[in-house]
């Protein structure tokens, strides 16, 4: 019971300091925030509105100056005067609540008084940058004074000096200037009126009005002196020499310089037009397209005069080699005859000639429209120089086809000659084949050899037969002759290998009937290759007396065989 008393109090105890601390922490949360909004208002009430009105003071007080620098007076005394005590008097009146712990009520007049803080800022800064504004508005003015008639005056002065340069644009140039001093007197007066703002619009569009003269100063003089000037004189010295050349003989109608030289002039008067209403948007890219058209109408001419002077210097070459083509042509088609009376013409060196023939047709029908053209003086030189060039690589084609035949043709005459020789050499190798046969120590000549030289022989007479039919089949010939080549080479190996072993045999059984009467198995075996030599079987005798010859002298048969090689090396040396 006594616990639950003491309980009790110790909690009304806590709740009522809980309470005060509360209050206490309030009561400084309230006092730190009138601290601030009073630093708040001392803030607006420093700011250099007065300072900004003293200067104004220095210029004239008319108009919107005069308008302008009142509302500010106005609005500032009353923020001084009025606001800044509203706001003393109610943070005083929030302090002596907060005494009385209204705290509800202490809130409620802070709020409103940081609300009424809060517009006075804004109301400051706002003043304080149209202030600036108006500054500037009128510092510019003044640059813009200054800047400005030093360059109206150079403007006039250029204007005046270089009055020609400026051409039928003198007067309109004047204009401006003028518009834009009369620009410059209305910005003068507003600003002496103190209407600084509407005299600065003034004095913007005035500066847009000088840079657009400063423009035209800058690019008439350039304009003028060269559509009214340069491009004149360019387009008169085309007609000029559009003139001189058609007397000199240059057909130009054709190309239709002239009408180019027309169109030319119109674009430049209608360039001169267009500067003299001073429209110039896209106006030097127009000029320079022109004068890069006049440009290619001087080169037409160039190109003409190099044309004429081509034509005359190779069309007189040209005239030339086609009197030589003329007489390759005929002795060609001689030529021709007798290949065909000789050969066979294969369907290439046919297809050569039909194609020679050709060109040489289409290169007359091209001199002949050339030499045409220039006694008729109907067309431009340009044209007749590419006659003059197609011309050209019609004879260079036909001196390629001309030589290409000749090669084809000689090659007819150079395989005969090579066959014939082949053939006499062959025929005289025969006769050597057969000598050297019968001359040799052979008692017998292999059937197989036999066989061979026959069908050489009947190969080297097919082959010499074929000369005897006109006109020759070469490619046949040439094929032949490849055939019996190749006999020939087989055979000639065969017989030196034969003669060879016929000669290795019989020195070989020489040498080993040295050894005959050794015992009676030397003597059979040597009698028996004897009779294997007479036979015609030289491998077996050569075999046999190797392997008696092994028995007595181990070194016996490749004396014999190096001798026997040396002896036909030495007799090879002498027939060459």
């Amino acid at each position: 019971m006594d616990y639950g008393i003491y309980g009790l109090i110790i909690g009304i105890i806590v709740v009522v300091l809980g309470g005060m601390l509360g209050s206490m922490l309030i009561r400084r949360n309230f006092y730190q925030k009138i601290d601030d909004l009073d630093m708040r208002k001392q803030s607006v009430l420093s700011a250099s509105i007065p300072v900004e009105l003293q200067k104004f003071k220095q210029w004239p007080m008319e108009g919107e100056t005069k308008e302008k620098f009142d509302r500010w007076h106005q609005s500032w005394d009353e923020l001084v005067s009025v606001h800044a005590g509203q706001i003393d008097e109610a943070l005083y009146r929030a302090e002596e609540d907060l005494d009385k712990y209204r705290f509800m009520k202490v809130k409620a007049d802070l709020n409103a008084t940081e609300q009424l803080i809060e517009e006075l800022e804004t109301m400051v800064h706002a003043m304080l940058d149209e202030m600036d504004e108006f500054t500037t508005y009128h510092t510019s003015l003044m640059d813009i004074v200054k800047q400005d008639e030093k360059e109206l005056y150079q403007f006039r002065k250029t204007l005046n000096s270089q009055n020609h340069a400026f051409g039928p644009t003198y007067a309109l140039v004047e204009q401006e200037i003028a518009a834009a001093e009369a620009k410059r007197s209305e910005m003068i007066n507003l600003k002496q009126v103190g209407q600084v703002s509407e005299a600065f619009e003034t004095g913007q569009a005035l500066s847009n009005q000088v840079g657009h003269i400063r423009e035209l100063i800058r690019i008439i003089p350039q304009f003028v002196r060269t559509v009214q000037v340069e491009l004149k004189q360019q387009l008169q010295q085309l007609r000029a020499g559009h003139k001189e050349m058609q007397m000199d003989g240059y057909a130009l109608e054709p190309l239709g310089l002239m009408e180019e030289i027309d169109q030319a002039e119109d674009r430049r008067e209608e360039l001169m037009a267009r500067i003299e209403r001073l429209e110039f948007d896209h106006f030097e890219e127009d000029m320079q397209q022109l004068s890069s058209d006049i440009d290619q109408l001087f080169e037409a001419f160039r190109t003409e005069v190099d044309a004429r002077q081509y034509v005359k210097k190779e069309f007189a070459t040209i005239q030339e080699r086609e009197l030589q083509s003329a007489e390759i042509m005929n002795h060609l088609q001689t030529e021709m005859s007798r290949l065909v009376s000789n050969y066979e013409i294969n369907a290439r060196v046919g297809e050569e000639f039909e194609q020679l023939e050709r060109e040489r047709t289409t290169l007359t029908a091209n001199v002949l429209d050339i030499e045409q053209a220039l006694v008729a003086q109907m067309l431009p030189f340009s044209m007749i120089k590419s006659k003059v060039q197609e011309a050209k690589r019609s004879l260079d084609q036909f001196s390629a086809m001309h030589e290409r035949f000749i090669e084809d043709t000689n090659s007819l005459r150079k395989e005969e000659l090579e066959v014939r020789h082949k053939l006499e050499t062959w025929k005289k190798e025969l006769s050597g084949h057969r000598r050297l046969l019968a001359k040799s120590a052979m008692p017998v000549v292999p059937n197989d050899l036999s066989n061979d030289l026959r069908q050489l022989q009947k190969g080297v007479q097919s082959l010499d037969e074929q000369f005897d039919k006109a006109p020759f089949n070469m490619t046949y010939i040439v094929g032949l002759s490849h055939d019996v080549e190749e006999m020939m080479d087989n055979f000639r190996d065969r017989v030196h290998a034969l003669i060879r072993q016929v000669t290795y045999a019989e020195q070989l059984l020489q040498y080993a009937n040295r050894f005959r009467r050794r015992d009676n198995e030397v003597h059979i075996a040597l009698t028996l290759a004897e009779n294997k030599f007479l036979h015609g079987e030289y491998g077996t005798a050569v075999e046999i007396g190797e392997r008696v010859l092994g028995r007595f002298d181990e070194n016996g048969a490749n004396e014999i065989r190096q001798r026997v090689d040396k002896g036909l090396e030495q007799q090879e040396l002498l027939k060459k």
